[in-house]
């Protein structure tokens, strides 16, 4: 009689601690939280009552957002890693600037660091010196300028020879440009192992000339007009050194 009784009060008590098939056939995916929620709700009532499952593969409520079961609670979806970005490609160095020489025969001087002459092929071209400034002669709009004739004989008596010119070395320095704003070519100019350009400052009738960056001679020149200014040569004696100072 009593083990009749305990079983009854057994069977009251399971009655209340569990939700009835009736209850848990109340619940859809809008009273549910979160995907995770839903798939343990699922676990709890086998045979998915609720239909909470729709397509049968055993995650109840997908369209539910996270956390999801297994899981972590309250994780967010971890974004995929960036990718690196892409390495900076370095162009290719190009190849080094050359340094070009050719033979020529000069055919007139201009005035103390110009020239014209005739290439080995026939051309005609007229060369500034890299690396000087001289009292100008005939440049339009400005005057004869100190010292600009006697620079002028100066360069006449290394490129010509008993009134002809001489064969001559042309060299362009890969510091600087090919040609002018004018179209003359860029060089150094010697014969028989003697600069042009160096020997113009020696004397005094040139002064060492830098356009925007330095030559690659510029320190033999720099050391030559220190020299002709101590010893007062050229214009450092008749012009005080004023390469563009007039004439007159």
């Amino acid at each position: 009689m009593l083990r009749a009784v305990l079983l009854a009060v057994l069977a009251c008590l399971l009655m209340i601690a569990l939700p009835s098939p009736a209850a848990a056939a109340d619940k859809d995916c809008s009273d549910l939280a979160n995907q995770a929620a839903a798939q343990a709700w699922l676990h709890a009532y086998p045979g998915d009552p609720d239909r909470l499952d729709g397509d049968a593969d055993g995650v109840a409520c997908e369209s539910l957002p996270c956390p999801c079961a297994g899981s972590a609670a309250g994780a967010a979806p971890v974004a995929p890693a960036p990718a690196p970005p892409p390495a900076p490609v370095t162009p290719p160095a190009g190849p080094p600037a050359k340094v070009l020489k050719a033979q020529a025969r000069v055919t007139s001087v201009v005035d103390g660091d110009t020239l014209k002459v005739r290439l080995a092929d026939g051309a005609a071209a007229t060369v500034r010196l890299i690396g000087i400034d001289t009292p100008e002669t005939k440049k339009p709009g400005t005057p004869v300028q100190c010292g600009g004739r006697a620079a002028t004989a100066r360069m006449k008596g290394l490129a010509l020879r008993r009134g002809k010119g001489r064969t001559v070395t042309i060299t362009t320095d890969p510091t600087q440009d090919l040609s002018d704003r004018y179209g003359r070519l860029l060089a150094y100019v010697g014969a028989d192992g003697t600069d042009f350009g160096r020997s113009m400052v020696s004397s005094g009738w040139a002064k060492t000339y830098v356009h925007r960056v330095d030559f690659q001679r510029v320190a033999t020149y720099r050391s030559a007009q220190r020299a002709a200014k101590s010893a007062r040569r050229g214009v450092f004696a008749k012009c005080s050194g004023d390469v563009h100072r007039s004439a007159t």
